[in-house]
């Protein structure tokens, strides 16, 4: 449900500082070994071929190559995993998409096999 600006009693944030205060947690989420460990068996199952070892890697390299991705890219990252972005007087909730993460694993994993075919082909 949209209302009109001003209607939740919140002041109003710059939409600059709210996206950086989302990506921040994102980012944070990304480098965690327990998230990671949790989303990891249900990607797998998804894709049997999946390698756990290079799935993680290419997880964590992602936060660390995050700032050279194009603005179009990293946006389509953020729809792709946040499902909803809650602000209250107190706190910022990310709430991921219950299959975000995996999805992102499976691309990962598909785009890493797509270089090694191109290297491959060339």
């Amino acid at each position: 449900m949209k209302e009109y600006a001003g209607a939740s009693g919140l002041p109003r944030m710059p939409a600059a500082e709210l996206e950086s205060a989302v990506l921040e947690q994102l980012r944070g989420l990304l480098r965690s070994p327990e998230l990671l460990a949790e989303v990891l068996p249900h990607a797998i199952s998804l894709n049997p071929s999946l390698d756990e070892v290079k799935a993680t890697v290419a997880m964590t390299r992602l936060d660390d190559i995050w700032d050279q991705l194009f603005p179009a890219e990293q946006a389509r990252i953020v729809r792709l995993l946040v499902e909803k972005v809650i602000v209250s007087p107190t706190e910022l909730e990310v709430r991921l998409r219950a299959n975000g993460l995996e999805k992102m694993v499976l691309e990962l994993q598909a785009d890493r096999l797509q270089v090694k075919l191109e290297e491959v082909a060339a």
